[in-house]
């Protein structure tokens, strides 16, 4: 009874080896480009960073806001997309890029290798400091008969 399972197993295992094969030469030759999972993993970053942005301002090829109390700026320097002061590259090996507004939101448009990409990163309304404000003055200073 043994020798019956084991002799069909091994006709079972023969007559899948030959589908197992066309499988994996099918899978080897499709192309697969790391490069755009690697973007896509790094404008998520960018997205979440850009969440908690206000005082968003954006141009043609620059994306300037305030992150943390300090002032940032988001463009193509030497084919990579950096995020300056400092440097944090977002995409590398770039060619061409640009930023644009359509619907409400704001479109990162790059291309690499002749072809072109465009992904969302933030919406183009922003959040405004000035818009949580209800006092005109700045300098405003605490009065102790205010509390």
């Amino acid at each position: 009874m043994n020798m019956i399972r084991n002799l069909l197993g091994l006709v079972i295992i023969l007559a899948l080896l030959p589908i197992c094969i066309l499988a994996f030469r099918f899978t080897s030759n499709m192309p697969f480009e790391y490069s755009e999972i690697c973007d896509e993993l790094s404008l998520a970053q960018l997205r979440e960073t850009m969440l908690i942005t206000y005082d968003l301002h954006y141009g043609y090829d620059c994306l300037s806001f305030t992150y943390r109390n300090k002032d940032f700026t988001l463009s193509m320097v030497n084919n990579k997309l950096l995020l300056q002061p400092g440097t944090q590259v977002y995409l590398g090996d770039i060619d061409d890029l640009h930023f644009e507004e359509r619907n409400g939101c704001i479109y990162v448009c790059y291309e690499r290798k002749n072809r072109k990409y465009e992904r969302i990163i933030a919406s183009s309304q922003g959040v405004y400091l000035d818009d949580f404000s209800d006092c005109d003055v700045h300098d405003d200073e605490l009065d102790s008969s205010e509390e």
